[in-house]
């Protein structure tokens, strides 16, 4: 009996050390590639707030726009890359008393050239408002 027992007590460990191994293969079959992207972002006059959205038809909260801090920034973000084809990623640098700053790439462009540089710069100057605007 304590044969038996033991035998049962292996079969179990055995199938449960194959379900984990077939859950772990299944979900890394099934998720995206992720692209990690660096972005070095500075602006004149330093200091300026940065802002990025991600927009498009795989995005369902695509009005959002992501606040990633004050200039100098050097940052890295994650994209799924399912998400980019047909987005649309904007950056936005912002800074009282001056007129903000928007570069827009369209998803499979910005891929491209993250991926190629290995990092994205971004050096905007901003311009002052006139006086009494």
């Amino acid at each position: 009996m304590k044969r038996y027992s033991q035998a049962v007590d292996f079969l179990k460990k055995i199938t449960f050390v194959l379900v984990a191994v077939l859950l772990v293969a299944g979900i890394n079959g099934c998720a995206s590639d992720i692209q990690t992207v660096q972005f070095k972002i500075n602006s004149e006059p330093e200091g300026s707030h940065v802002a990025l959205k991600v927009s498009g038809p795989n995005r369902p909260r695509s009005s959002e726009w992501i606040y990633l801090g004050h200039t100098p920034i050097r940052i890295v973000r994650q994209f799924v890359e399912d998400d980019v084809p047909g987005a649309k990623i904007t950056l936005k640098v912002m800074h009282a008393g001056y007129y903000d700053q928007v570069r827009e790439w369209d998803g499979e462009v910005f891929l491209n050239e993250a991926v190629k540089a290995g990092v994205l710069f971004w050096t905007p100057e901003l311009v002052p408002h006139p006086a009494g605007q």
